[in-house]
């Protein structure tokens, strides 16, 4: 599904992340590599390999869009570095041609020279003609811009005639910001208001529909 911002189209990916194809840019918020790790070192009981899957959809979703930049919207890797920094260190080695840049979120407390080692750009927002990309909102948006953030990680409840009730991530658009869905399996879901001039994009497992 494509939207369009100012003169930029997006494209909302049911894979949870953003696409600006005439940039080439893949945009993806919230992914928390490490969690299940910092989770088995703080003593809570969690699978090793309980973050497989994210490694096989970020690969997956790199083939797919054949991006020339990935934007990372924040909290990438969670906490400090630990058993999974590997891991990740050798998905972005598979992706030599790929600009990876990360704007930083609260949870990425890894040094920025670790970072920049393993092939990734830190800095503390991103911007272009039409967009200011930031991990939370900003409080004031500048007149002309529009806000592109992680950090809530947006979700819609659906109910339907019989009682039936179903929780989906979705992509949240206001008159100036759009809060991106969170990519990581180990993240939980903001249940976001209906709000006047609110438009919501449910993610299903193969597609983006327009709920309102």
């Amino acid at each position: 599904m494509n939207i369009t911002i100012g003169t930029t189209t997006y494209t909302l990916l049911h894979q949870k992340a953003l696409l600006q194809p005439d940039d080439g840019m893949l945009i993806i918020a919230d992914v928390h590599l490490g969690k299940a790790s910092h989770f088995r070192k703080e003593g809570i009981s969690i699978s090793a390999n309980a973050q497989q899957a994210d490694y096989e959809r970020l690969n997956a979703l790199f083939y797919a869009t054949g991006p020339r930049k990935v934007l990372f919207l924040g909290d990438l890797f969670h906490s400090r570095i630990n058993n999974d920094w590997m891991n990740f260190a050798a998905l972005v080695g598979q992706w030599p041609k790929i600009e990876f840049t990360l704007v930083r979120g609260n949870h990425d407390l890894i040094h920025d020279r670790q970072f920049e080692e393993a092939g990734v750009r830190v800095c503390d927002m991103a911007e272009d003609v039409d967009c200011i990309y930031t991990h939370e909102p900003m409080a004031i948006v500048p007149a002309g811009k529009t806000n592109i953030v992680g950090h809530i990680h947006p979700g819609i409840l659906l109910t339907g005639a019989a009682k039936q009730r179903v929780r989906l991530p979705c992509f949240y658009q206001t008159t100036n910001r759009i809060i991106l869905p969170a990519f990581g399996t180990l993240t939980g879901l903001q249940i976001m208001p209906a709000k006047k001039g609110a438009t919501v994009y449910g993610v299903l497992p193969d597609s983006v529909l327009k709920i309102g």
